[in-house]
């Protein structure tokens, strides 16, 4: 009887793990996602302060948090990301709006495939 108690609080456990994960890596996509979105629409309206400011908040976000993920992440997911985070200001420093929106888009895509990867689906599953 002692195994199965135990067993059913190692359940309880697990469950709780994940879904504390998948709540954190919603929350952290999030604001990431929106941050890159605004210092897009800034770059694309022309406004390379703020696009600037943005990209560099950005990055600060994501280095706060990548201790959260790199705990129940794979780190080539989230070295990709930090790739893609980290040529934003100097794009946006240099006025590359091209690339600075083209590096935006795909900074959006992998955190949005990062994001679907937490949730439990049956193709994420098997």
């Amino acid at each position: 009887m002692k195994r199965l108690w135990a067993s059913a609080i190692i359940f309880v456990v697990l469950v709780t793990a994940c879904a504390f994960g998948t709540i954190q890596t919603n929350r952290i996509t999030s604001d990431l996602t929106a941050t890159v979105q605004n210092a897009k629409k800034a770059a694309e309206s022309g406004d390379d302060d703020l696009a600037y400011q943005l990209s560099k908040k950005a990055i600060d976000d994501w280095q706060d948090n990548h201790r959260i993920l790199c705990t129940y992440m794979p780190h080539g997911k989230l070295e990709a990301i930090d790739q893609t985070l980290g040529a934003l200001p100097s794009l946006s420093y240099y006025r590359a709006t091209d690339n600075f929106t083209a590096e935006c888009d795909r900074g959006i895509l992998q955190i949005q495939y990062l994001k679907e990867s937490e949730i439990p689906l049956l193709q994420n599953i098997f």
